[in-house]
């Protein structure tokens, strides 16, 4: 290996979630080459605190620093720090507001290529991916499947929030949202889908 190599490493629990949307743990500077070559255009946060308002620490400071010099838009949502991991008790520290607003934001074509992150890329990031499968119309079966190959487990609290999930979110028309959502589905399954029927659709499916 010689100086000008290049070491890419992953965030912690990473993984490509769709063609747009990669999801993971807090990144660190040894991250920062790896995130490069997904062509990161935004990145969301769900931690107790933002970046630009947590204490001061090298990584930090770092984050910051790549965000800005790559022209990433970084987003935060504030998740409950009291909801502490209880393990098969532990509690639901984001709310179904803001799950609706993050994966509004992964429906938008123009938010880019995409990087959802909680502190160790385990419970909270696996919530609102698990809510963001419920409206692609996966089995529980597959959302549980997925979810805990990520958070290890799946307590009665973290079935019950996305069993109860209710999609009432607006769908871009088709030429602002991402291509992958309902791929190979029929338009009428999906508008007349029960479980969608809260969706708001800024057009029928096959408009522009």
């Amino acid at each position: 290996m010689t100086n000008t190599d290049i070491t890419i490493v992953p965030p912690i629990r990473y993984n490509r979630v769709q063609s747009t949307l990669s999801r993971g743990g807090l990144p660190t500077s040894n991250n920062f080459s790896f995130l490069k070559l997904l062509d990161v255009n935004t990145i969301i946060g769900l931690t107790p605190k933002s970046i630009y308002t947590e204490e001061e620490s090298i990584d930090n400071k770092s984050l910051i620093q790549f965000i800005e010099e790559s022209n990433i838009e970084y987003i935060h949502f504030p998740t409950d720090s009291s909801a502490k991991d209880k393990g098969k008790n532990r509690e639901i520290p984001i709310s179904d507001e803001q799950v609706i607003k993050v994966i509004e934001l992964i429906l938008r074509r123009d938010s880019g290529n995409i990087y959802l992150y909680c502190l160790n890329g385990g419970q909270i990031v696996s919530l609102v991916i698990a809510c963001l499968r419920k409206v692609q119309l996966w089995s529980n079966v597959s959302i549980f499947e997925e979810f805990i190959c990520f958070s290890q487990s799946a307590n009665n609290n973290d079935r019950m929030f996305v069993e109860e999930f209710s999609p009432k979110l607006k769908v871009p028309k088709k030429s602002e949202r991402v291509e992958w959502l309902w791929t190979g589905l029929n338009e009428n399954v999906i508008l007349n889908h029960p479980s969608l029927k809260d969706i708001e659709f800024e057009e029928r499916l096959g408009g522009t």
